[in-house]
């Protein structure tokens, strides 16, 4: 399975090893799933009820709170979403994932968790990795957000992610930074005219 070799690659880069035979158990259980832009991936204030892992396509973490959408995170790598853990405690999500654009995805349900713990038990030092990524990422995220100004936050994301500004509106980006979406025209201008001005002449 051609969809699964991104797993593999995310595991090796974490120094997290599987067999082959450990490997092919997990892919009998696992789904893949094709969906368009537009499609809710997991439903705020729903039981979580399946784990992703994103092949191809963006994908937003996101809250409702008091009639404001926020958008609390983009994920357009090779990664995993929502966690084993919640899928099995059936635990209610506090916030939404939703595609931002047609995406390729593997699946995985609380049976097939389930069933790939059992038997392939080595998944914990998945788990671990995967934990070990989100509190990373929730860290990082805090960092950021309180110490950087929005225009080095821009500058992160567009080193880190520059895929995100060909391929979705711009307002999930600024919501992203947390800031209007007029602030964010006047970071982009501002950084094209100090490209322009930097750029030697012919």
């Amino acid at each position: 399975m051609k969809a699964f070799t991104p797993v593999r690659e995310w595991l090796n880069g974490r120094n997290t090893q599987l067999n082959q035979r450990q490997l092919l158990l997990i892919r009998q259980y696992t789904r893949l799933r094709s969906v368009k832009a537009k499609t809710i991936l997991m439903q705020q204030d729903h039981p979580v009820q399946q784990f992703y892992f994103l092949n191809s396509g963006i994908v937003r973490l996101f809250r409702m709170q008091e009639g404001n959408d926020h958008t609390l995170g983009l994920i357009s790598s090779h990664d995993f979403l929502a966690a084993p853990q919640l899928v099995l405690s059936g635990e209610i999500s506090t916030c939404g994932l939703e595609t931002l654009t047609d995406a390729d995805l593997l699946v995985w349900d609380a049976a097939a968790i389930d069933t790939i713990k059992r038997l392939v038990p080595e998944v914990y030092n998945i788990e671990l990795a995967l934990m070990a990524r989100m509190l990373n990422w929730v860290q990082q995220n805090h960092i950021e957000l309180i110490c950087f100004p929005a225009e080095k936050r821009y500058q992160l994301l567009m080193e880190q992610q520059p895929e995100l500004f060909l391929h979705i509106p711009l307002k999930y980006i600024a919501s992203y930074l947390g800031i209007h979406t007029d602030s964010l025209s006047r970071i982009r201008k501002a950084g094209a005219s100090e490209g322009s001005r930097s750029r030697p002449r012919e």
